[in-house]
Formats: structure tokens, sequence, C-alpha cells
């Protein structure tokens, strides 16, 4: 069992957000172009939409990024303790969710999302 080191920890979280932000990116895009219905409009007119969007391969970008670093996250942690660190995106895509797309975040969403985060805490305190 490795001990989660705060390098290792620090840089979870920026994929973390990483991830976010490509997410949000790609969720504004397909906002701001009226929708992308991606199985109707094929490859020629998602290629367009790539090309007219460019929040599409921003997000995509920020993504990959997170998904490239994440691989030094698995070197260096537990997959037991690296996996869910991922749900603390879950409050971030509350908020993100709230304040950018004006999404309803009810009681029972936050309580959903503060129980996850609740047994990630036990999963690392665990170490």
């Amino acid at each position: 069992m490795q001990r989660t080191n705060p390098h290792a920890l620090g840089l979870a979280l920026f994929c973390i957000l990483l991830a976010v932000v490509g997410q949000t990116l790609m969720k504004l895009a397909i906002v701001r172009s009226g929708g992308m219905p991606v199985l109707e409009i094929g490859v020629e007119g998602l290629a367009r939409k790539f090309i007219e969007v460019p929040y599409i391969l921003l997000g995509f970008a920020a993504y990959g990024a997170s998904a490239i670093l994440w691989l030094q996250v698995l070197t260096d942690m537990d997959f037991s303790v690296a996996f869910p660190l991922v749900s603390i995106s879950y409050v971030l895509a509350l908020f993100v969710g709230r304040f950018l797309f004006d999404e309803n975040v009810n009681f029972y969403r936050i309580l959903g999302v503060a129980l996850i985060c609740s047994g990630v805490f036990f999963v690392i305190r665990s170490q």
C-alpha cells in the first residue's frame, strides 16, 4: 500500500479540475451551437461544428491533458484511492451547472454528492 503524498494529491486535484473545465467547454459548445446531434449530423457535420465552435477543441484539449496527467497520478497513488477522488468533480459540476448553465440544483442532488464525497473522505483516511 502506497502512502498518498501531497504532490500526487495536488496533481490529482489539478487533473480533476482540468476534466471539469473540458466537460464545461464541451457543454458550452453544445449550448452555443444549438445542440449537437452527433448521430444525425455525421462526420462531415461534426467536423464543421469543430471549426465553427472552438470550445469543442478546447474542451477536448483540456480533457485530454487531464487524461495524460492522470497517468502520473496512477503511478504515484493506489488506484483504490485515486479513482474515488474523481468524485470531487461532482461537486464542481453542481456549481458549474447551477451558476453557468442555470440548472436546478435541489436538496437531493446536494445530498447525493455529499454522501459520495463523505465516502471518498473515508477512503482517503484509510491510508
